[in-house]
């Protein structure tokens, strides 16, 4: 538990200093309204004089219940499940002997008020808004008995104010997804973008139909209101927020918000978002560079440094081009790009390789890759951008070497082009004995030979061949 920390938030609101008031009136002695941050277990102050009660708060936020302690009242404020403050008292010593039930039952209704002005609370109160939303989401799973997943993407510093804003944000959200929702699983992602900071917020429960005038059950229509301060919140922000919901289908929900002083994109023009992957920073540096000089029309999403990341920044910030090295996509080449094509919006992708070999060439155009060049090559632009419309773009010697038959193939037995045969189906070494009267160990080895002869690294490449 987290005494409580920080300077107070501010000015006092009018209405929470009267509340506080009432309640010093109402034991004869001293109120507090207290701004509680539930998922971290810490408060603050908010209107009060003194040292507030820690004690009390504190048995307060682990029942949930009105906190009775001798001369100490503590009365959670709620917003929905959510405790976000709490009313105190301590009486006086003119108080008589404690508090009574009449004085916890008003100090509720103070409680009823105190939310209204409460309703804004949310603030990182220095932590990382990934760790805040970690502790949100850690919430959410211990109270709405939902799995709660967090996926971030890059890292940058966040301007001073809105970082604060993005947390009330998702703490909106993620307060709609537990509350309304009914959902089995909640995720969010959090990724940094050159001037930009994007937060996903997704669940699959029930949805709802977004139209506005579209009649909603009582469970999701408090989402709609919630959700529209958010919308007036990124509005204010000068930042986009989409909603995707159906009924059945879970919700959506994606805010974009500038992060830096860069100009807006002109209205109306359509840019091509490209996501960056390579281990190297040089290397990510450097390709960046030359699209944003090459092809200003070009809009740089977000760089990735790891394959760990790939996948989840392509469906949270969904780029148009993946530019990707090559190297990082690891062995199962085509599982990989099999996986990507899976996004519900696919992006083209474009590999970085000073020299890929020819095999991995064959497969990977095989797979749907829309070109391959060194990160160096004065035709990364045009590579890219031709990516990006959806086209195709080989270099003369890469054409030559895709026309070539593939290494190897003239010295494969007919026998492994059987066994090639089947591999490419799907079977396993077990059922392609069985298939050709040959013992599994015997399969085994004629796998081996046909890796060795075709320079594949594995079955999934192999059954690329053909």
């Amino acid at each position: 538990m987290t005494p409580p920390a920080g300077p107070r938030h501010g000015e006092p609101e009018p209405l929470l200093r009267r509340i506080a008031d009432h309640l010093g009136t109402l034991t004869g002695g001293t109120g507090w309204v207290v701004r509680v941050d539930e998922a971290a277990r810490s408060w603050a102050i908010a209107v009060g004089d003194g040292s507030v009660p820690g004690e009390a708060i504190a048995r307060m936020l682990t029942t949930g219940e009105p906190v009775v302690d001798g001369p100490v009242l503590a009365v959670p404020v709620r917003r929905g499940p959510r405790i976000v403050g709490a009313c105190v008292a301590s009486a006086g010593h003119a108080a008589g002997s404690g508090v009574s039930d009449a004085d916890v039952h008003l100090a509720e209704l103070f409680a009823d008020y105190a939310a209204l002005a409460l309703a804004d609370t949310g603030v990182l109160a220095g932590r990382t808004l990934e760790h805040a939303v970690r502790q949100e989401l850690d919430w959410v799973e211990a109270h709405a008995c939902t799995r709660a997943d967090l996926v971030t993407v890059g890292a940058a510093s966040i301007p001073e104010g809105l970082g604060d804003e993005v947390f009330r944000m998702t703490q909106e959200a993620l307060l709609n997804a537990a509350v309304h929702a009914d959902a089995a699983c909640v995720r969010v992602g959090v990724v940094h973008g050159p001037g930009t900071l994007t937060v996903l917020v997704e669940d699959d429960g029930r949805g709802f139909d977004t139209a506005a005038s579209a009649p909603l059950p009582v469970a999701t229509a408090g989402a709609r209101l919630g959700l529209r301060a958010v919308a007036a919140r990124a509005r204010r922000l000068d930042g986009e927020l989409e909603i995707d919901s159906a009924p059945g289908r879970g919700t959506r929900l994606r805010l974009t918000l500038p992060c830096t002083s860069a100009p807006p994109p002109v209205p109306g023009r359509t840019r091509t978002g490209v996501l960056v992957a390579a281990v190297r920073p040089v290397v990510r540096a450097g390709v960046v560079r030359m699209l944003q000089l090459g092809a200003p029309d070009l809009g740089m999403v977000s760089e990735v440094s790891g394959a760990d990341d790939l996948a989840a920044a392509c469906r949270l910030l969904g780029p148009d081009v993946l530019v990707v090295e090559h190297d990082l996509l690891g062995d199962d080449l085509v599982g990989m790009l099999e996986r990507l094509a899976a996004q519900p919006d696919p992006p083209a992708v474009v590999l970085l390789a000073d020299d890929c070999p020819d095999e991995r060439l064959r497969v990977a155009v095989g797979a749907g890759v829309k070109g391959c060049v060194d990160p160096d090559a004065d035709r990364l632009v045009a590579v890219v951008a031709a990516a990006g419309r959806g086209e195709t773009l080989l270099a003369d010697d890469q054409l030559e070497r895709l026309a070539a038959p593939a290494r190897g193939t003239h010295a494969i037995t007919p026998r492994e082009r059987e066994v090639r045969g089947l591999v490419a189906r799907g079977l396993t070494d077990r059922q392609i004995g069985r298939a050709l009267a040959i013992s599994a160990k015997t399969v085994e080895k004629h796998v081996g030979s046909l890796l060795r002869k075709t320079g594949t690294r594995n079955r999934t490449m192999l059954a690329q061949l053909g």
